[in-house]
C-alpha cells in the first residue's frame, strides 16, 4: 500500500504538525486557566515527559485511524469518532504512566482544560481545512491521466468528485501516439479537460509541462504503455507519484477489481499478507478489546437474550450455524436467533435478503444494529474468528461461489471477522454479483492488512451499530 500512499506523506506531515500545534496551545491554555500564566514554564517543564506521551499518543492514534489521510467523503461523525478514540488512547497512556510512577503526574483539572482547548481547536481547524482550504485547487492535486479509454474515463469521473478532500483537478488526458514526434491538443472532453496527443518520447515532458503532481495510468491494456515505463519510473524518482490502475482503485475505491487480478498479482500481494508476528499482534488486540468491552457487551447481550426469548419462549435464544473458517476449516458460529424457528426447513441454505419475511420483529431490530452478531465474541475468544476480517460464509454457498467467482478461496487465508472492510463499504447482498463485489473489498483488506486498518474498520463499524446504517457511507 506504500506506493499509492506516498503522495499523501506531505499532507499527513502537515496535519500532524497542526495537531501538535493545537496540542501545544491546548496544554498552555489548560495550565493558564487552572494555575495562572506564571505557572506555565514550571508546570509544563516539570511534567514534560507526560505531555510528550500524551501528545505522541494522540498523533499516533489519529494517524492509524486515518484521520490525516485522503477523505473520499468528509464525515463529521467519523471526525468525532477519531477524536474520541485519540483522546481515550491518550488518557489511557497518561493513566498507565501515572500508575507506573505511583502518583498522578498531571492534575485532572489541568488535563481536562487542555483536552477541552485542544478538542475545540482540532475539530474546528480540521473542519476549516477540509471544508475550505482542501476545496481550493491551490491546496489540491493536479492530476494527469494517461489514456483516453474506458479506464481513463472511469478515473476522470472518480477523481473529479467534489467530495474528495483534498480536491483533485485533472489537467489533461494523455493519448500516447506510438508514431508521433511531438504533442498537440486534439479535442476537449469532459468540460475543460484537454486531451493531449503526444509521441512516446514526449510523455514525461508533457506531464511536466502540465504541472501535474500526480499521474494515473488509465490505460485499458498494459502494452499501450510498455514503451514509456522508463519515463514513468524517472518521474517517480523526480517526486511525481505514478499510480497504476490497481493503486488508483485501492486508494479511491478501497477495492481490488477482479478483472485486474491474476496469479502474479496474488503472489506479489501475498507478500503484504499478515506475517505470523502481525497475526499474533492482531490476536492480542482482539483479546484486549474484548476484555475492555466485556462487561458492557455482556449487559447488552443479556437484554437482547431476554427480547429474543419473548418472541418464542419455547425456542432457543442462540442459533448455531456452520461456517467456513480459515483455510476452509468448518466451525459453528453463534448468533442470536432472528428468524422464526425452522425458517430454513423448506428453503435450505439461502442468502438472507432485505425485508426477509422469515425474520421476526425483534430480529429486524437486532439485524439493523448488528446486535445479533454479539455471541460471535465467543468464536473470537475460541480463536475461530477475529474481530475484523472477511465475513464467514456457509459451506453450501461457498461451494457455489468458488465455482462462479475466481479466487474466492483467497479470503480464507486469514481468520473470518465479526466485521470487515466489505461490511462497512458494501450493503447486504443476496446474489453472486454481490459476493463478487465483496470479494474485491476483501482482497483489498488482505493486501493492506494492518492494525491501523483494523482500527479504522472497528471505529467505522460504530457508526453502523449506533445509527443502524447498512454501511458506512465513505
Amino acid at each position: 500500500m506504500a506506493t499509492q500512499r506516498n503522495y499523501l506523506q506531505q499532507q499527513i506531515l502537515w496535519m500532524a504538525v497542526l495537531d501538535l500545534l493545537c496540542l501545544a496551545v491546548g496544554i498552555v491554555g489548560g495550565v493558564t486557566v487552572r494555575l495562572g500564566g506564571e505557572a506555565i514554564e514550571e508546570y509544563v517543564l516539570e511534567n514534560l515527559s507526560v505531555w510528550l506521551y500524551f501528545s505522541l499518543t494522540i498523533v499516533v492514534a489519529n494517524y492509524v485511524s486515518g484521520a490525516y489521510g485522503l477523505e473520499l467523503r468528509l464525515s463529521r461523525f467519523n471526525m468525532v469518532v477519531n477524536w474520541a478514540f485519540s483522546i481515550l488512547a491518550a488518557l489511557a497512556m497518561v493513566g498507565a504512566t501515572s500508575y507506573a510512577w505511583l502518583h498522578m503526574a498531571v492534575g485532572r483539572g489541568v488535563l481536562g482544560f487542555a483536552i477541552l482547548f485542544y478538542s475545540v481547536l482540532w475539530l474546528s481547524g480540521r473542519l476549516l481545512i477540509y471544508q475550505r482550504l482542501f476545496t481550493k485547487e491551490a491546496f489540491g492535486y493536479r492530476v494527469a491521466i494517461i489514456g483516453t479509454g474506458e479506464t481513463a474515463q472511469g478515473f476522470l469521473n472518480l477523481v473529479q468528485n467534489r467530495d474528495i478532500r483534498p480536491v483533485h483537478k485533472v489537467v489533461g488526458l494523455i493519448l500516447v501516439d506510438g508514431a508521433g514526434n511531438g504533442r498537440k491538443i486534439v479535442r476537449e472532453e469532459q468540460g475543460d479537460v484537454p486531451v493531449i496527443e503526444c509521441g512516446m518520447a514526449h510523455v514525461a515532458s508533457t506531464i511536466r509541462a502540465l504541472g501535474a503532481d500526480l499521474v494515473m495510468m488509465g490505460v485499458d491494456h498494459e502494452e499501450e504503455i510498455a514503451g514509456i515505463l522508463p519515463q514513468l519510473r524517472r518521474l517517480r524518482f523526480e517526486g511525481v507519484p505514478v499510480l497504476t490502475p490497481l493503486d488508483v482503485s485501492g486508494s479511491y475505491s478501497g477495492r481490488v477489481p477482479l478483472r485486474m487480478v491474476d496469479e502474479h498479482w496474488l503472489m506479489h500481494a501475498s507478500q503484504g499478507f499478515a506475517t505470523s508476528v502481525a497475526l499474533r499482534f492482531k490476536r492480542l488486540m482482539d483479546l484486549a478489546i474484548i476484555v475492555l468491552l466485556g462487561v458492557p457487551a455482556l449487559l447488552v447481550a443479556m437484554i437482547v437474550a431476554l427480547l429474543v426469548k419473548l418472541t418464542g419462549p419455547l425456542h432457543p435464544v442462540l442459533y448455531l450455524q456452520e461456517r467456513v473458517g480459515r483455510f476452509g476449516v468448518i466451525f459453528r458460529i453463534y448468533k442470536f436467533r432472528t428468524m422464526k424457528q425452522g425458517a430454513e426447513s423448506e428453503t435450505g441454505a439461502v442468502w438472507a435478503v432485505k425485508n426477509d419475511p422469515r425474520v421476526t420483529i425483534v430480529g429486524r431490530f437486532l439485524r439493523k444494529y448488528r446486535l445479533d452478531e454479539l455471541p460471535q465474541l465467543i468464536n473470537v475468544l475460541r480463536g475461530e474468528m477475529s474481530l475484523v476480517g472477511p465475513r464467514p460464509e456457509r459451506p453450501e454457498l461457498v461451494e457455489k461461489l468458488v465455482r462462479e467467482i475466481p479466487y474466492y478461496r483467497e479470503r480464507e487465508n486469514i481468520l473470518p471477522g465479526l466485521t470487515g472492510w466489505a461490511q462497512i463499504r458494501y450493503p447486504y447482498g443476496a446474489t453472486t454479483e454481490d459476493a463478487r463485489a465483496k470479494l474485491e473489498f476483501d482482497l483489498f483488506y488482505l493486501q493492506n492488512l494492518s492494525v491501523g486498518l483494523d482500527l479504522r474498520i472497528i471505529l467505522r463499524t460504530l457508526r453502523i451499530v449506533l445509527f443502524g446504517l447498512e454501511r458506512e457511507m465513505r
